[in-house]
């Protein structure tokens, strides 16, 4: 598959997929299987909850798999010092290993036009973050903003220095492909985009449809799904849209 000149195989697919696995009711067992796969497909990432870190983090060293980081998953509501205490925890004990942060905003903040308060609560944990060397990936929850609250936030967090842009969680319904236009209006320096809570219908045409649009980072439990459906039926698309 070629997508505006990059080509798509099964060689770096899994690159574009931070796989998750955060529902509350996972058990160990779920936790080794789905790690098994994320090294079958090579993904970027495994992002479960964190009291399976040290496993995952140990399962995955040596194959440059990053074990996500999520504090305050899924509210994004805890003050910021207990954000960053989360977060200084799971970085010592990573001690070095690959690893992201992925971080939900605080969305009363930005709804209720604290936009100063929105923006250092992001920075702190971006700084915090990049001191060890992982990226952060900052989630918006679009599905709980107006279309001007998008553009807002964005703005927010690029000012704050994140390295990706990211719609939602799920834990609030699904999101929006047309979100990704308001995005692009609002990114700026060397942020990019990264789709999530994309559901359970038609994800891997989601997927085609986010690259076409530059989004460069996916996050799902779906990926070893997507990956064989694109290598199955989509294997000779080529889109440019440029």
């Amino acid at each position: 598959m070629i997508i505006n000149g990059k080509e798509y195989n099964r060689e770096n697919l899994g690159k574009i997929f931070d796989y998750a696995l955060l529902s509350p009711d996972v058990t160990k067992d779920k936790v080794e299987a789905h790690l098994q796969r994320a090294i079958k497909y090579n993904v970027s990432g495994v992002h479960c909850n964190p009291y399976w870190l040290p496993l995952v983090a140990d399962t995955l060293e040596g194959t440059g798999i990053e074990a996500g980081i999520v504090p305050s998953f899924p509210m994004g509501c805890d003050a910021t010092y207990m954000k960053l205490r989360q977060i200084e925890e799971y970085c010592k004990m990573l001690k070095g290993r690959p690893s992201c942060v992925d971080a939900v905003t605080n969305v009363g903040l930005l709804k209720g036009g604290d936009y100063k308060g929105f923006t250092e609560d992001i920075r702190e944990i971006v700084k915090l973050s990049h001191s060890y060397g992982y990226d952060v990936k900052s989630i918006l929850e679009t599905t709980l903003l107006t279309d001007q609250e998008i553009a807002i936030a964005t703005q927010c967090v690029c000012e704050a220095g994140v390295d990706y842009v990211k719609v939602a969680t799920g834990r609030t319904g699904s999101s929006d492909m047309r979100v990704f236009h308001i995005i692009k209006d609002n990114i700026s320096g060397d942020a990019k985009m990264k789709h999530a809570a994309m559901g359970t219908i038609n994800v891997t045409e989601q997927t085609i449809m986010g690259l076409a649009m530059g989004v460069s980072m996916f996050g799902t439990g779906y990926a070893h799904q997507i990956i064989e459906e694109i290598e199955t039926y989509y294997k000779d698309l080529v889109i440019n849209t440029k």
